[in-house]
């Protein structure tokens, strides 16, 4: 064993004297960060899954206007939870991910039409195709962005783990 000298270093393992602490401590908090974004996407891939449910239910008259308007205005504060987490999320990589500026675009158009009262609906005309059809229309528009931003979110993740290994940083290394 070449390496057992006073100071040496085993061959496979990397040292994390004082100048290589910095790398270790960034690798951490990138794969917390993917993690965390990760987790948000993923409750806002649920939450609108469980909007467009929700319309779905009532285009087949299988929810009653009282229990859909009790269950949109919680899936959609739900969404909103998830969203503020994903924007909290993304904001260090604002200049530096290209994922964020399209995902920041879409929490402004998200908040823009809550304050406009664009997502508000009326209990007397939520049957009307016409009005349901919008809200159903802009929620699949979400959920197909989520879900696509899911799978490079899934692939972000997965490789911040993996970077933990490759620096061997791992304590299954």
């Amino acid at each position: 064993r070449f390496w057992i000298k006073v100071g040496a270093q085993h061959p496979r393992r990397p040292s994390f004297g004082r100048g290589h602490r910095g790398p270790m401590i960034f690798t951490i908090f990138a794969t917390i960060d993917s993690l965390t974004l990760l987790f948000a996407i993923t409750g806002l891939v649920g939450s609108s899954g469980c909007l467009l449910k929700n319309i779905a239910d009532l285009e087949h008259d299988l929810v009653n206007s009282v229990d859909f308007m009790r269950n949109m205005t919680t899936w959609a504060l739900v969404e909103y939870v998830f969203l503020f987490i994903n924007v909290a999320a993304l904001l260090p990589f604002l200049g530096s991910w290209w994922m964020a500026v399209p995902q920041l675009m879409w929490a402004a158009i998200k908040i823009m039409r809550s304050l406009s009262g664009g997502g508000k609906m009326d209990e007397r005309e939520i049957y009307k195709s016409k009005v349901y059809l919008k809200h159903r229309r802009f929620h699949m528009t979400g959920f197909l962005f989520y879900l696509c931003s899911w799978f490079i979110y899934f692939v972000r993740a997965m490789c911040a783990i993996m970077d933990i290994h490759v620096h061997g940083i791992s304590p299954y290394d």
